[in-house]
């Protein structure tokens, strides 16, 4: 059960430095992070529409 604990605590302080690092972008960061977020989102689509053509 201990390590259970340890595991929630770790998560919950990667999703707080996870947004910390968020909230520290500026405009033009976010951009950046939009477009590599865009891009990614787009190859996974077109992975899971050739998957379904076997």
């Amino acid at each position: 059960m201990d390590a259970v604990y340890h595991v929630q605590l770790w998560v919950d302080q990667m999703s707080g430095q996870t947004w910390g690092w968020f909230s520290t972008l500026s405009k033009y960061e976010w951009m950046v992070v939009l477009g590599i977020c865009s891009a990614f989102g787009f190859l996974c689509m077109r992975g899971i529409v050739n998957r379904g053509k076997i």
